[in-house]
Parts: structure tokens; sequence; C-alpha cells
């Protein structure tokens, strides 16, 4: 096993609750839920419509009563002496004989009277007419639906509950008016303790039917949660073989053997996972043996790549010493430095003599990155050194001229390269330069400030046939320093994705010390810039020249 991969060797946390207990829970609680949801929605349906039989029932008796009593006896009972006892007991026999054939308890009338309601009709239980305890006629009655009733108008329905033989009592209040406009309340009650004994007996029912199911459908999840959970445990074990073996093929394991059987077991969601789970493993031994490959060939062209910029890097100048006699070393300083973006890169510099006493130097860029613009910038590089030779000592226009000539011949990219080229007479400080297309250098005057320099730039090399340039001349000081760089400088962008640009530069070479050597302005202003990126990758190759003059000749 890879010791890159260390997470392989770590035992899998242990399972809290597994995916059989979940199922089983899940299925409980829901069966639960059901049962509990039937058993209760059976019971108060059904409670609804037997009150709604009995209310009908209620309200029937109600309106038959008045059918019941003499003619025109409503409207005669409004004063305690209207009605005789001898013509009220008949009344009481008669509707004791209805009340006891359907099944009502009591049934009768009352009148307001004086703000007291007043029996004016009334039936008797068995009991009552036996021992004569029956409600009498203007007998008082206190009820504060009744009172409602009366009121408002309306019926009104309610329940009692009482220590009795009836227990229960479901009762109605009707108020109703006689055709001569005398108004009462019609009543009627009914026991209901009956009614109690079948709803509790259904609801039991309800709930036996649901216990039943509950075990059926917990033995069936039961089942179908360790069916389930088995064939999952399967899937994950194997995946943890998988990972073990580094996702190397695992056809020889018996759990191997086992995840592909599934398929063939069943059409079911882990029959497909099963499917699914091979084909992965199909894709991901193709995919690694892919990947294997491909990192296999970017290191080597990584390796190629990184050789092929050390042999770039290898045809710049290292140092000015390796180039310079002792003599000239007194008159100039001079250092350069190239960071590329990539492995190689497309910037450029150089410099070395003409003769002995001309110093010919240079910066370039070329366009593009990476191994296209390295190429480029060799065969530029290259034209170059062949171009400079004593016979333009005095016209680097020319020099110029001729190099984008040679290299638009040599351009089927259509790449181009801006370049910076100038001649230094070491003994005078005389300067003759030319340019094209390429950032323009600062120039710090011993005791100044850092000042671009003024003038009118070129077109780049080897996109323009026919193209001219312009020779342009300045005098160094001693203690002057000319500085020259590549776009990568003032382009660099940090992480808040802001340029470093030529303000930010000018006031980095305005800190550096005037007496510091050349290579210092070079190693300051690079640090500058990489510590101003942080965070941020490099977008562009940069170089950087430094020349400083010390002193003319005497």
């Amino acid at each position: 096993m890879s010791e890159s991969s260390p997470s392989h060797s770590q035992p899998s946390r242990p399972i809290r609750f597994g995916l059989r207990f979940k199922i089983i829970l899940g299925l409980t609680l829901f069966n639960l839920l059901g049962t509990a949801t039937f058993a209760w929605n059976h019971y108060r349906v059904e409670k609804e419509a037997t009150i709604e039989g009995i209310r009908q029932k209620l309200s029937a008796a109600a309106r038959a009563l008045p059918d019941m009593l003499p003619d025109g006896y409503l409207d005669r009972a409004v004063a305690r002496e209207a009605v005789s006892t001898e013509e009220y007991d008949r009344i009481m026999q008669r509707l004791s004989a209805y009340s006891d054939d359907i099944g009502l308890i009591y049934l009768y009338t009352y009148t307001f009277h004086n703000g007291v309601f007043r029996t004016t009709s009334s039936n008797g239980t068995a009991e009552e007419r036996a021992n004569g305890s029956y409600a009498v006629y203007w007998d008082n009655y206190e009820e504060p639906l009744l009172q409602e009733a009366w009121d408002t108008g309306q019926p009104r329905f309610g329940e009692t509950s009482e220590d009795d033989e009836w227990g229960h009592v479901y009762f109605l209040f009707s108020p109703q008016t006689t055709a001569a406009g005398t108004r009462y309340v019609a009543g009627a009650d009914i026991a209901i303790k009956d009614l109690y004994r079948k709803l509790d007996a259904s609801l039991r029912n309800s709930i036996l039917i649901g216990v039943i199911s509950f075990l059926v459908v917990f033995v069936f999840s039961f089942w179908i949660g360790t069916r389930m959970s088995r064939k999952i445990g399967q899937l994950a074990d194997y995946t943890r073989e998988l990972a073990a073996a580094d996702f190397q093929p695992v056809e020889h394991l018996p759990l191997r053997r086992t995840i592909g059987n599934m398929p063939a077991q069943g059409r079911d969601e882990i029959a497909q996972l099963a499917s699914s789970f091979i084909a992965m493993e199909q894709r991901l031994n193709d995919y690694l043996r892919e990947l294997t490959e491909a990192t296999a060939t970017k290191e080597r062209l990584r390796n190629e790549l990184k050789i092929a910029g050390d042999i770039q890097l290898s045809m710049l100048p290292r140092t000015f010493k390796d180039i310079a006699a002792p003599q000239a070393r007194l008159h100039v300083d001079l250092a350069a430095g190239v960071k590329p973006a990539k492995e190689a890169g497309g910037d450029l510099y150089d410099f070395f003599f003409l003769d002995e006493h001309r110093l010919c130097f240079l910066v370039g860029d070329v366009s593009d990155k990476g191994m296209p613009a390295a190429l480029f910038m060799t065969v530029a590089l290259s034209v170059l050194r062949a171009r400079a030779t004593v016979d333009y000592i005095d016209c680097p226009q020319e020099i110029l001229r001729q190099t984008n000539e040679l290299l638009i011949t040599q351009n089927s990219a259509c790449q181009f390269v801006t370049l910076f080229l100038g001649i230094l007479d070491i003994r005078t400080g005389r300067v003759v330069f030319s340019d094209g297309g390429h950032n323009h250098p600062f120039l710090k005057r011993a005791g100044g400030i850092p000042e671009m320099l003024s003038f009118r730039g070129g077109i780049a090399l080897g996109i323009a046939p026919g193209a001219e340039y312009t020779r342009e001349e300045l005098i160094l000081e001693p203690g002057d320093v000319l500085y020259l760089y590549s776009d990568g400088i003032t382009d660099a962008v940090a992480a808040d994705d802001s340029f470093y640009g030529e303000e930010r530069l000018a006031g980095m070479l305005a800190g550096v010390p005037p007496a510091s050597p050349a290579a210092e302005w070079v190693e300051s202003s690079m640090q500058s810039v990489f510590d101003f990126a942080t965070g941020a990758p490099q977008a562009d190759d940069i170089t950087v020249l430094a020349l400083r003059y010390l002193a003319k000749a005497s």
C-alpha cells in the first residue's frame, strides 16, 4: 500500500444506527401514526354521523309534539290556573307513551313567564309515573342553553353527563311559535350511553386492526430492512476493499464476485447500484491507467522543458565580469536577471562588447509565453548577435532593421519581439539606442530621481516588412543608472487584481541607495515585484537590466 494514501489504513467509523434499524424504525413510526390517525378519524366520523342522526330524531319529536296537544293548548298554557291537573295528566300519559315508543327520556314544552321558564307539558318516565314524581304543570326550570335558545330564537343542542341510570344525555331546545303568535320552547332528551359503548367498541376494533397491521408491517420491514442493509453493507465493504487496493482490479476477491452477481439476481435499485459500482470500478481503472500514462508523459515533458529552459538561460550572459576586461569594469557596472513564468520563457537580455570601448546591451520580450516564445527568443537572440557587429557601431537602428527583416522570413507563427538596444561608449558615457516597441527605460541621474526616457518608439520586430527605426542618443554622467525592464514588471498582478505599474516601479527605484551596485538594483526591483504579487501566480516573464556608469576615461 502506498505511503501517499494513509487514509486507506484507517478503520471505518462504527455505524451507530444501521440502515436496517432506520428502515424498521421509519416504517414502525409511520404505521403507528397511520393506525392512530385511522382509529381517531373512524371514531370521529362515526360519532358525528350518530350525533347527526340523534339531532334529526330530537328535531322530529319537537316538531311532532304540538300535534299531540289539544287544539289551542299552547295558547292557553300561559298562566298557572289555565290548565287543570286532570288535563295535564292526560297529556303527560300521551307524551309518555310516545316517548317510550321512540326511545326518548323526556318530551316537554316551556313558556317564559315573568323571567322564569315554566313547564307547560311533559312526559314522565315509568318510575316517575309509578311514584308520581314527574314534572307537574307550571314547575319552573333553569338552564343556560334554554335561555339562549329563547333569546336567539334558534335551536340549541346540548349534552350532559349525570350520575344516574341515564348517564350521558343529549337534549334539544327548539323555540317555536303557535299560529296565534304564542312563543314556547319544545324540548326532548335522549340517553346516549349506549352510543358511547358502541363508539368505544368501534375504537377498540380499529386499534385491533391497527395492531395487526403493525405486526404485519413490522415483520415485512424487518425482512426488507435486513435484505437491503446486507446488500448495501456488502457494497460498502466492497468500496473499502477497492480503496485499500489503491483502486486496482479486485475481480479475484469473493466479495467482488458477490457484487458482480447482484445485477443478475434482481432488477431493483440495489441491483442497479451494484451495476453502477462495477461500471465505476472499470471506469476508475481506465482512468487511473490513463492518468498514470498522462502523468508520466507530463513529467517527461516537464523535464524536457526544464532542460530546454536551462539551455535557453545558458545562452544569456551570466555576469558582466565574464565579458568585461578589468579596465572596462572601472567605467561600467552592469547586471541583469530573468525569471520565466514557465519552464522556458520569451524574455531576453544580452550585453557584449562590439570593440574594446563600445558595449552593446539589450532587453527584449517575445509575444506569448512558454516553449513557442522560447524558440522564437532563441532565433531572435541569434539573429541579433549576428547583426550587431562593429560595422554598425554607431547605428543601433540598422541592427534592428536588419534583424526585423530576417525574423519576418523565419516567422511562420506570426510572433514578434519588442526590443530596446543601446550601445555605450564606456570612455565618454555616450549612448546611442533604438527602440522596437519596448517599454521605455528609466534613467536615474546622480542625485536625481528616476525618470522614464522620452523618445519616439518603433514597431515590434518580426511583423512589419520594411519597418524603419530611429536612432536616439543620450550622455551618461558618472553615478547615472540606466534601468531596462520587460512588461512582466509593470504588469505583475497582486492577489487583489491590482497592477504593479510604472508609478510603483519609479518609487521603488527612487529608494535604492545611489551607490548600490547594479546587481542590487536588479535584485531589489525583482524582489519588490515578487512581494507585491504574493498569493497570485506569475503572469508573465520578468526581465531586468541595470547599467550603472562609474567614470569617464581620463
